[in-house]
């Protein structure tokens, strides 16, 4: 039987009961709901009601009313002793009734391998890379709900921006849990990093701490969802939730008001191997994140299903602990959550225009495809990618058109280190023009892409292996391009990220020009 958070609560009397099931009985059916609130009544929980519009004034009249969640239009009703109660207004006003369920940190699995310090985990999403591009910002809070954090942590507390506790509903979010499961998550999302001291977190954002866990891991679902809801009012672009609970529809109607106020939310998958996903991670508001260990295979305790998103490292995590402390004892799908969630919030740094939408779906399409091609019940639609997801790359833009094709050779000289794995050609209107063979190399080493015919995709060609261009060294390229792609009428052509130069181009006639330069970007993982 699960155990009370907090103080005691007596089991319904028979007369509250019954009121109960009147209720539940207008929204379903009898057996069902009859068996179910039985089932729900013994473990001796609080209830929740929650109505499809405005609380009316009957319903603080008839229950001894703990809390009000206004947003949701719900309440949580104490399960005391009373006199029989008699409604005055019409029951039709309830949209639902439930119990006020517990909620558990989902504890990591402890590996029994050798201590491991280094933060394998930031270079495996490739957070180190682009971080030469973008670490994160102020103007973006990422809220952890989760046992509160230790705001006090020399790593945590310059971007600590408050929070609240909703445990013991004061403003004082510390982390009491004996395994500081708040305090590593937010440690992994968003420690301090170029302060000289412990480790590095992926994003440089504020940390808005939401403590509903106490300290025994354990909380409720109407707290869970207060503080969804809290977050979302609080403007919180990216809500980690490292926690599970079975179904509870309060939880999710707190989801989806969170996504609906441009939210993202994030949530760990389980660690029970099993193919259920833990909620809120299944609701599909909320991107159900799984995890891998340093081979980049499923972490053998991660929980899947078809509605898993993203995986992320899961095992021997070096983060944040409590006293200041350290520990690389951090695994799971809730280490995974937290690194989801800092890329999320690097994301949301980089294109603050963007809505929630547009980014869960560019984390979707830049992630590392793992598994079976395609998205798959153990990996989803792959592994997190933070370098991808901030879409670095070497762009000419569109050049002029019409032209013909032909042979392109020319030097490229990157002005940053950069990851590449595809080639884009800007084609005519109306045309199929693409690359049908590209070569990338200098005196020591070669890369080529060939197209081998139109396979829904025109105009992307992927190269044989993935590759870095480093910062101002020169490559050389050779690029045999068809059916009307685009070019740049120069010589040298300056950008963004680098410059690139026309050495010869020789057209399909054989003619030869020294200022016709292909239009194209270089890529790591499509958008």
């Amino acid at each position: 039987m699960a155990k009370n958070i907090g103080t005691g609560y007596r089991l319904l009397s028979w007369t509250k009961r019954r009121s109960f099931v009147i209720v539940l009985l207008l929204l379903a059916s009898a057996l069902i709901l009859a068996s179910a609130f039985e089932s729900a009544a013994n473990e001796n929980e609080p209830w929740i009601i929650c109505f499809n519009a405005k609380i009316p004034a009957w319903a603080f009249e008839t229950y001894t009313v703990m809390d009000i969640n206004e947003e949701l239009n719900c309440i949580l009703v104490k399960t005391t002793e009373q006199e029989e109660t008699v409604f005055t207004a019409s029951l039709e006003d309830v949209k639902y009734v439930e119990t006020n369920k517990l909620v558990h940190a989902l504890s990591p699995y402890s590996p029994d391998d050798p201590y491991f310090y280094a933060q394998w985990n930031l270079n495996c999403i490739h957070v180190d890379t682009a971080w030469d591009f973008d670490k994160g910002s102020k103007n973006v809070t990422l809220a952890i709900l989760d046992s509160g954090i230790d705001y006090e942590h020399v790593d945590l507390v310059g971007n600590y921006a408050g929070g609240f506790d909703f445990v013991n509903n004061d403003s004082d979010p510390m982390d009491d849990y004996s395994q500081w499961h708040g305090t590593k998550a937010a440690g992994v999302a968003a420690a301090t990093i170029d302060n000289g001291i412990g480790i590095a977190g992926i994003a440089q954002v504020n940390i808005l701490a939401l403590k509903v866990l106490n300290e025994t891991g354990y909380g409720t679902t109407w707290n869970v969802a207060k503080a969804i809801t809290y977050a979302a009012n609080q403007s919180s672009d990216v809500i980690c939730m490292s926690i599970g609970t079975n179904e509870s529809t309060v939880l999710e109607d707190a989801c989806i008001y969170a996504w609906h106020k441009d939210s993202i939310l994030v949530a760990a998958a389980g660690n029970d191997n099993l193919s259920v996903i833990r909620h809120p991670a299944v609701y599909p508001s909320v991107i159900a994140v799984g995890a891998i260990d340093e081979d980049e295979k499923r972490e053998s305790h991660s929980n899947f299903g078809p509605e898993l998103e993203l995986v992320a490292p899961g095992t021997w995590i070096s983060t944040t602990s409590g006293n200041n402390g350290y520990t690389s004892f951090y695994a799971g799908t809730s280490a995974a959550t937290a690194h989801v969630a800092g890329v999320a919030a690097l994301l949301k740094s980089k294109y603050p225009e963007y809505t929630n939408e547009e980014l869960r779906v560019r984390l979707r399409n830049t992630a590392k495809d793992l598994g079976k091609k395609g998205r798959d019940v153990y990996y989803g639609y792959g592994l997190v990618d933070a370098y991808a997801a901030l879409d670095i790359k070497f762009d000419t833009g569109p050049g002029t058109y019409p032209c013909i094709s032909g042979t392109h050779n020319g030097t490229i000289i990157p002005f940053q280190d950069i990851n590449i794995h595809k080639m884009f050609t800007y084609s005519c209107e109306g045309t199929g023009g693409h690359s049908e063979y590209v070569k990338i190399f200098n005196s020591t080493w070669n890369v080529t892409a060939i197209w081998d015919g139109y396979n829904g995709d025109w105009h992307n060609i992927t190269f044989n292996k993935e590759f870095t261009l480093k910062s101002n060294l020169t490559y050389n390229y050779t690029i045999k391009t068809g059916s009307y792609p685009q070019i740049h009428h120069a010589k040298k052509l300056k950008i963004d990220n680098g410059i690139i130069t026309c050495e010869e181009f020789i057209d399909v006639n054989g003619r030869t020009y020294n200022n016709w330069i292909p239009a194209i970007k270089f890529f790591y993982r499509e958008y």
